[in-house]
């Protein structure tokens, strides 16, 4: 019986579609947001939000991988004692 990774495939392409749709929504609203609390915001809330999404869409397609290949190798396996 296969695994059905689409899920995990679709999560991981809705984060990224998602940080980067509010990637550019930041962009606009910054432009009419230009002060210290802006900076401060920035800083404290959004500086840290970048780095972390890419390391947990990197270790989410990571787990994809690895299911899949344990997914592969239990198919084979399967197959030869069929």
């Amino acid at each position: 019986m296969a695994v059905k990774l689409g899920p995990i495939r679709d999560a991981e392409n809705r984060i990224r579609r998602d940080f980067i749709d509010f990637a550019r929504l930041w962009g606009d609203v910054r432009q009419d947001w230009l002060d210290d609390r802006c900076r401060q915001f920035e800083q404290k809330h959004l500086a840290s939000l970048g780095p972390s999404l890419n390391r947990f869409t990197a270790a989410l397609s990571e787990f994809y991988e690895v299911v899949r290949r344990a997914d592969e190798a239990l198919q084979d396996n399967d197959r030869k004692d069929s």
